[in-house]
C-alpha cells in the first residue's frame, strides 16, 4: 500500500467517514454484530452522526488517507461525565483491513491524543484492538459493560495515564 498522510477531517468528509466507518465495522465486527450494523440505513445515520460531529469544536477528528481516499479515521472528546477518568476520550479509531499495519492507526491516534492520557471503550472480542491499545500504554481499569443487543459482546474501558 502506498505511504499515508493524516489530516483534520472536515465536514466535506462526513460521507466518505461514513463508508470507512461501515466498512471497517464490517470488516471487524462480521460474526459478532447482526449485519444491519452495515446496511445501507446504518450508513446513513453514520453519515448523520459525522456530519454533527464534525461541526463540535469541541473534539478532535482526523483521518488517514491514502491518493486523498481515506482509509482510517479516529475521533476523540473531551471527557464530560466521569472526572476520575482522563479528560480525554478516544470514542473511535477505525482503519479498513487494506490499510492495516502500515503505520496508519498509530498515526491516527497520535494526531487525535498525542501522548495525553486518555480512556477507550474496546470489545473484548477485538484482540487486535486490544494489543494495539496496549502498545500505546491502555491499560484495563475493571469497568465493563454490555451491548444491548448483545449480553455475550462486552467491552472493556482502557486508561492511559
Amino acid at each position: 500500500m502506498p505511504s499515508f498522510t493524516t489530516r483534520a477531517a472536515r465536514l466535506d468528509d462526513a460521507t466518505e467517514l461514513a463508508a470507512v466507518h461501515t466498512q471497517s465495522w464490517q470488516e471487524t465486527y462480521a460474526g459478532l454484530f447482526p449485519a444491519q450494523a452495515w446496511s445501507a440505513e446504518s450508513r446513513a445515520r453514520r453519515e448523520a452522526m459525522w456530519n454533527v460531529l464534525l461541526t463540535d469544536h469541541d473534539t478532535t477528528s482526523v483521518v488517514a488517507e491514502v491518493d486523498g481516499v481515506i482509509v482510517g479515521l479516529a475521533h476523540a472528546e473531551h471527557n464530560r461525565d466521569e472526572p476520575d477518568l482522563p479528560a480525554e476520550e478516544l470514542k473511535m479509531i477505525y482503519v479498513l483491513a487494506s490499510a492495516h499495519g502500515t503505520g496508519a492507526g498509530q498515526a491516527l491516534i497520535d494526531a487525535a491524543l498525542g501522548g495525553a492520557p486518555a480512556s477507550v471503550w474496546v470489545l473484548e472480542q477485538n484482540p487486535r484492538a486490544r494489543a494495539f491499545y496496549a502498545k500505546n500504554r491502555f491499560m484495563r481499569d475493571g469497568m465493563v459493560r454490555e451491548m444491548d443487543f448483545n449480553p455475550n459482546i462486552r467491552e472493556l474501558r482502557l486508561i492511559r495515564r
